[in-house]
């Protein structure tokens, strides 16, 4: 299984505003926390009784995609090149696959997926946009894009137009572009955000850094620490102040000094997932050496976040336990280990509150449900085991 470190890419530019007339929203992160108020602005908890066999990933949360049609949940295993679909209202597996190779309908590794209807689309590293069906079988291949950049993502928004993301390499290079808008032939119709030619990326192992939902587009990268955001066509910008903000500056003089990164860790800003409600965004970061999870009002331009250590709140500590995988407006889904789950539910009883009491009886309904399977699981697979969590932001 990954642990949970942070892939770096060096000499690799990162996002900024292009309309410099914009002054950002500034957001001070907090330090010091209510972890009261945190908790009351979580509506629920509640699970996604997957059926567990010997087709379900084990390799751990950062390999991990899901993507929710009306019908169908598909999970993408990235590390085994695996895709399963299951019934969204039962959680049944429907269906299962390999699809790692050169033929039809294989790739080598994933940069992004989104459906279409109840079809599965899969950007591969080769810039293709392959097509599958709910018994995983390749349909077709939707779209090729020219293979530049760092990094491209495809997201598919729900009035039909398409975002394509580009991290460029090197700042020769011809793509400055960050979102590309395009119609349903990838035909372009607008272009958003530069990527300035002084800068370093920083790309997290855990957490997507980008959502999309109705016309939305949000990104958020480490080192800049600004949340940028495409509504519609309007650019906005939040400046999401820490107190140690790691800079490009000070990632070019470690790298040039001693070669090494490892001090990173004592600045803050590292990313590590993103998520979105009607009226919060929810995100986590660090600061030193300590991880909070944040949510963002947008009503009022204030966060509420709270640190790692341990508490009695057991809102809290399932959600900061578990990491942000897909969001669509309204819900968080987010997967969560076997071990972190059984750990605030069985063995706080007196503590539930009445939302983790009905959270309490589905975790167990799962476990009973994948019993035979979990049995025959080593002890570390077995903590490991990854439950799939709703949770419902207040708006």
């Amino acid at each position: 299984m990954k642990t949970n470190v942070l892939f770096v890419a060096v000499c690799a530019t990162m996002l900024a505003c292009s309309n410099n007339s914009t002054v950002p929203n500034r957001v001070e992160l907090p330090g010091t926390v209510d972890n009261e108020v945190f908790a009351a602005n979580v509506e629920s908890i509640s699970m996604m009784n997957l059926q567990m066999d010997d087709d379900w990933t084990l390799s751990g949360f950062y390999d991990l995609e899901l993507r929710f049609t009306n019908n169908y949940i598909y999970l993408f295993d990235d590390q085994q090149i695996r895709l399963m679909c299951f019934d969204q209202k039962t959680g049944e597996k429907l269906s299962a696959c390999t699809i790692k190779g050169r033929g039809p309908g294989e790739i080598n590794g994933l940069n992004s997926m989104f459906c279409f209807g109840d079809t599965l689309c899969i950007q591969d590293t080769w810039n293709r946009v392959l097509c599958y069906d709910r018994n995983c079988k390749f349909l077709s291949i939707l779209h090729e894009f020219e293979a530049k950049g760092l990094k491209q993502h495809i997201l598919r928004l729900n009035n039909g137009k398409y975002a394509q993301i580009w991290l460029t390499r090197l700042p020769s290079d011809t793509e400055q572009s960050a979102i590309i808008l395009t119609d349903k032939s990838f035909k372009t119709i607008s272009t958003h955000f530069e990527t300035p030619k002084d800068n370093v990326y920083i790309y997290p192992a855990d957490g997507k850094p980008y959502i999309a939902n109705n016309d939305t587009i949000r990104f958020f990268f480490p080192c800049d620490n600004h949340l940028y955001s495409l509504c519609g066509n309007t650019e906005q910008c939040t400046e999401l102040a820490l107190p140690n903000p790691l800079t490009p500056q000070i990632i070019i003089k470690m790298i040039k000094s001693t070669g090494q990164i490892e001090k990173m860790y004592d600045y803050d800003g590292f990313f590590g997932g993103l998520g979105e409600s009607g009226r919060f965004l929810f995100f986590k970061y660090q600061m030193g050496k300590n991880n909070y999870i944040s949510m963002f009002d947008k009503h009022t331009n204030s966060a509420v976040s709270i640190k790692s250590d341990d508490d009695d709140n057991l809102v809290n500590n399932i959600i900061r336990h578990s990491v942000v995988s897909i969001t669509d407006g309204k819900f968080i889904y987010a997967l969560c280990r076997n071990s972190d789950l059984a750990k605030y539910l069985e063995g706080h009883d007196a503590k539930l509150n009445a939302c983790l009491k009905q959270t309490q009886a589905e975790y167990r309904a799962f476990l009973e449900r994948n019993a035979n399977y979990i049995k025959g699981l080593e002890q570390e697979e077995r903590e490991v085991a990854n439950v799939l969590l709703k949770i419902k932001l207040k708006d």
